[in-house]
């Protein structure tokens, strides 16, 4: 059983690896630190993002007036359910 624990004060870790460490059958206890953007964004979201963007082909797009289109028939759609 793998288990994923998220920490919001890195302080802890030290004390959650010792408890972690005594029990019964666990074979490792390692700390993974998430990288982020200054906008608080997780680089990995960036970095999947950019391999899904690089996958997209142009039987994939939308052009932009098909876009707007779209979300002018949405805006009708949900005032009309007023």
């Amino acid at each position: 059983m793998i288990v994923n624990i998220e920490l919001e004060n890195s302080e802890d870790f030290a004390f959650i690896k010792q408890l972690l460490e005594k029990l019964k059958g666990v074979k490792s206890v390692s700390v993974q630190e998430e990288e982020f953007y200054e906008d608080g964004t997780p680089k990995w979201f960036i970095d999947k993002l950019a391999d899904y963007a690089d996958r997209l082909e142009e039987k994939d797009m939308v052009s932009e007036e098909q876009f707007l289109k779209y979300v002018d028939e949405e805006i009708c759609r949900l005032n009309s359910q007023k």
